[in-house]
């Protein structure tokens, strides 16, 4: 880690890891082992990006954590409104169930943007340490 880091940087660095995260929901013959691990690898590509110290991995776990959890509530309220209140399916949680469950996804998704970003900065301290 040569350089500083910029909080600008680790953001732009968060958001590159969150459109990674969203794009390993979308393979539909891989999202079952790609979607639930999307996080993880989102978090590794954006902290191989910009090899930040700890506060750039936290900037970067966090961002994908509210991106994904963003992206999830959206697509909730759309299908609420397009569904209206009376036309919901019965399966459909009810909006404090919905809040435990973006809850719970936002942990989940941090968590394991904070693990993949931390993979990584093992990763690369590790190849500093060899001798070449």
């Amino acid at each position: 880690m040569n350089e500083e880091s910029t909080f600008g940087g680790e953001l732009v660095s968060g958001l590159l890891g969150a459109g990674v995260a969203m794009a390993c929901i979308l393979p539909p013959l891989l999202h079952l082992v790609t979607g639930p691990l999307g996080p993880c690898i989102g978090g590794f590509v954006a902290a191989n990006r910009g090899k930040p110290g700890a506060r750039g991995r936290v900037v970067i776990a966090l961002t994908i954590g509210t991106a994904v959890t963003a992206f999830i509530g959206t697509a909730a309220e759309v299908f609420t409104s397009l569904a209206g209140k009376s036309q919901l399916p019965s399966w459909f949680p009810s909006s404090g169930t919905l809040a435990a469950i973006l809850a719970g996804v936002w942990i989940y998704s941090t968590a394991l943007g904070a693990a993949g970003t931390a993979v990584s900065a093992a990763l690369s301290r590790r190849e500093k340490e060899q001798p070449s």
